[in-house]
């Protein structure tokens, strides 16, 4: 086979960089159009699976009933079992599948609750810069502004890098870019510059991050508290160099001291620390809305399937035809419930009575009976896991979107830890997050800014009080979706603080 020349080489690659460079701006493209959509999808569109699950759960019913239970009721020649069995079987099933069909119905018409019912519209707030805000903790250039309109300074921001090739902060509603001179670098600003860093010339937007333009100034008539503001803060503190200068004497020896000393510099310099969003998320300004024009309450999020901010957003499940909030989300514990009760029954005893039937001559094996094995198996595993994790979230007092936030910041620090220390140093990593631990409490409960720090106040708060309503759709939550308490380690803005700063009793 003979050799290509280089030329021919050389025009293959352009001609794939080019084809893949084009791919990649359309694909940016549609997901910045899909995620700044400010229209709900079509009624149909978003009730469509309602009518296929009521079809699976009518199929099943007559499967089971037709095709099982009435032949044996009957005395068919065909029938697996006699009689009374025949009738228990019956009688279980209805019982089950009442129940499941009820707390269905309940979560279809109960809505999550909408914040555009609750919260008037207003103006977007704005913010009064009445200590200097500097373009991060590091930097010394002091912002001339004494007034920041964050909507427009991002708005500003984003037009002059242009629509394709950015990429979007947030993916629950309309995309909010937020320029790092706005408290401090966050862990998305040093894993993006640092990506920038490494793709050098190859990239043809780099450095683009580190060049956003500050917030423009808007006037207001009047002043807003100061405690909105938003100052830099501190650089965050390194538990680990002071404890390896207490260990310099010890009997690990220079040259162990000397391995600690560079890993602890390489870490410096690598900014490996923790380094948690130093957003003020409870501010006004980070909760208005500009598709509904309010400023949202506590942990409500914008739904851009159903064109609308949603209270205590949890998720937007098809299933249901609309999200799960707060109003609804216990209704959707029970009926996950409910369905894990009735596939287990169904696939248990269509199973058991199928491979009977497999050793009779006398009695075929019904094809209609194997489909719904198969669905209740798929549904039983789904709704399962669906429990479990739905259950754990509650009891540790986060939603859907909350929770992926959390395992966002775990996973920068896994790669924060990976570019700092080699792969076998398992014991210098679970060092390193205890410390960080130390300093500022783990990220699941003290890193969580709504946990309670109870697990039976969070599970009442989402399932009620009484017990029959933890399993039946009865009765409602104990909180109405529009205020929540948050976490005494945070701030009154929103930023996580470190343990030496939280209330006495805390620490």
């Amino acid at each position: 086979m003979a050799a290509q020349p280089p030329s021919a080489t050389i025009f293959k690659q352009q001609r794939e960089e080019t084809c893949c460079g084009v791919i990649r701006e359309a694909s940016e493209v549609a997901r910045d159009k899909r995620y700044n959509r400010t229209t709900p999808q079509p009624w149909l569109a978003r009730k469509l699976l309602i009518g296929i699950t009521l079809g699976i759960m009518g199929f099943s019913a007559y499967v089971y009933v037709q095709r099982l239970c009435l032949p044996m009721i009957r005395r068919q020649r065909r029938a697996q079992a006699d009689r009374n069995t025949g009738i228990a079987l019956l009688v279980v099933f209805c019982v089950i599948f009442l129940w499941m069909l009820w707390a269905y119905i309940r979560i279809i018409l109960t809505p999550p609750g909408y914040a555009k019912d609750h919260v008037k519209q207003s103006e977007r707030p704005l913010i009064l810069a009445a200590a200097p805000l500097r373009e991060s903790w590091q930097s010394s250039n002091i912002l001339d502004s004494s007034v920041q309109d964050v909507e427009v300074g991002n708005r500003d921001s984003q037009q002059s890098r242009g629509p394709s090739l950015t990429m979007t902060t947030s993916r629950g509603h309309a995309s909010q870019r937020h320029p790092s001179g706005l408290a401090g670098p966050s862990y998305e600003d040093l894993l993006r510059r640092d990506e920038s860093r490494r793709s050098g010339a190859q990239e043809r937007n780099t450095g683009t991050l580190d060049a956003i333009s500050v917030p423009k100034t808007a006037a207001i008539a009047t002043p807003i508290s100061t405690s909105t503001t938003l100052g830099a803060p501190a650089p965050p503190k390194n538990i680990l160099n002071s404890k390896l200068s207490k260990k310099g004497g010890s009997e690990g020896g220079v040259t162990k001291h000397g391995r600690a000393q560079s890993r602890e510099q390489r870490l410096m310099e690598l900014h490996i620390a923790r380094r948690p969003p130093s957003t003020p998320v409870l501010d006004p300004v980070h909760r208005y809305c500009t598709v509904d024009q309010i400023v949202k309450p506590y942990r409500s999020h914008h739904c851009r399937i159903c064109g609308t901010c949603v209270l205590k957003y949890d998720h937007h499940c098809p299933w249901i035809g609309q999200c799960v909030g707060a109003r609804n989300h216990k209704f959707f514990i029970n009926f996950n419930q409910a369905t894990v009760v009735f596939t287990s029954y169904t696939f248990g005893t269509l199973l058991a009575y199928t491979i009977k039937s497999s050793d009779s001559p006398l009695v075929d094996i019904d094809p209609q009976e194997i489909v719904v094995i198969a669905l209740a198996g798929f549904f039983l595993l789904f709704t399962f896991l669906l429990v479990l994790s739905h259950v754990g979230l509650i009891l540790r007092g986060l939603s859907t979107v909350e929770s992926l936030q959390v395992r966002n910041m775990k996973e920068r620090e896994s790669m924060m830890l990976a570019k700092g220390f080699k792969w076998w140093e398992f014991g210098a990593k679970k060092q390193t997050i205890q410390e960080w631990n130390q300093e500022w409490g783990t990220l699941d409960r003290e890193g969580n800014i709504w946990w309670l720090g109870n697990t039976h106040e969070e599970w009442t708060s989402v399932m009620g009080s009484s017990w029959i309503g933890w399993i039946l759709p009865v009765g409602r939550s104990d909180n109405d979706g529009l205020s929540y308490p948050f976490n005494p380690r945070f701030d009154s803005n929103g930023r996580w603080r470190r343990r030496a700063e939280w209330p006495p009793e805390l620490r």
